[in-house]
């Protein structure tokens, strides 16, 4: 990963080049845009940022709408790692990042709503086959043009706060080793931007099915926050990266470990737990 950093950093051609076939691999053509952002700037990364929407302009432009969704992904990669360039701040970049991919969702559904209406189809005809497979009977949302935007700002959301975290350990790795994870272990929501991050998760969440699915995308900053506090608690006690593997792999199996995290993650706004855990004594 390292040498793919510096190749990255070795001039304009070679980010370009990086951005531009990255659009076929994950999180390469964000991460890219937002290292290069964060180390030079919003005018090298305005560039790096024309290479990498290249592939999905074409496909929009050859009638495959479903690339958009990559170029909103692009700009708000782009345009929240300059905030973290400027504030140094994962709160202010991951509250920008949730607000940007909603309005890039809403604006997509008014611009594209055929995008939509097919998208609405095709899950549509998955949930159906779900239910016709079940053993059970089971009762399933009818998914609506809300829904579908819904997952579509969620999915930019989380995919453009792993391209900036992977970008920023990029440039931690080569300009200030070990800065990233002391940067990272930090991040804590502050009361405002916690109120606001729950508030309107849990608003959606008792909302109909259809509506609970934009709770995924206005969590995302406690959830990451909730990442942060888990990793510095490893840290400070020395416990080995079984520890991490075993999170992770809850993370990502158990649903409701995720809430759990979210609600530890606004308790910690005001209890500041990491603060309150004596490290390991050696």
């Amino acid at each position: 990963m390292r040498a793919l950093a510096e190749f990255i950093m070795r001039g304009r051609a070679q980010a370009a080049a990086v951005a531009l076939l990255g659009h076929w691999i994950p999180l390469l053509s964000p991460a890219t845009v937002a290292l290069v952002t964060l180390r030079r700037g919003l005018a090298d990364g305005a560039m790096v940022l024309a290479w990498a929407m290249l592939p999905a302009i074409v496909l929009v432009a050859m009638g495959q709408h479903n690339a958009a969704l990559a170029i909103i992904g692009a700009v708000s990669i782009f345009l929240t790692a300059g905030i973290l360039r400027r504030s140094a701040s994962w709160q202010h970049t991951l509250m920008g990042l949730v607000a940007l991919n909603t309005l890039g969702a809403l604006l997509l559904g008014a611009a594209l709503p055929q995008l939509v209406s097919a998208a609405v189809d095709g899950i549509g005809e998955i949930l159906k086959a779900i239910v016709a497979e079940a053993e059970q009977p089971i009762s399933l949302p009818e998914p609506n043009a809300t829904m579908v935007l819904g997952l579509l700002a969620a999915m930019t959301t989380l995919s453009g706060a792993l391209g900036l975290v992977l970008g920023r350990w990029w440039q931690a790795l080569l300009y200030n080793p070990g800065g990233f994870a002391a940067e990272f272990r930090a991040l804590r929501l502050g009361p405002v931007a916690a109120l606001v991050s729950l508030g309107a998760a849990l608003y959606c969440y008792l909302q109909p099915a259809t509506m609970a699915v934009w709770a995924l995308v206005f969590a995302q900053p406690l959830l990451f926050a909730g990442i942060a506090l888990v990793h510095s608690l490893v840290a400070k006690k020395g416990m080995g990266v079984q520890w991490l593997v075993l999170f992770y792999s809850a993370l990502i199996l158990l649903q409701p470990f995720k809430i759990l995290l979210v609600i530890v993650a606004f308790g910690d706004t005001w209890l500041d737990i990491r603060g309150r855990i004596k490290p390991k004594q050696v």
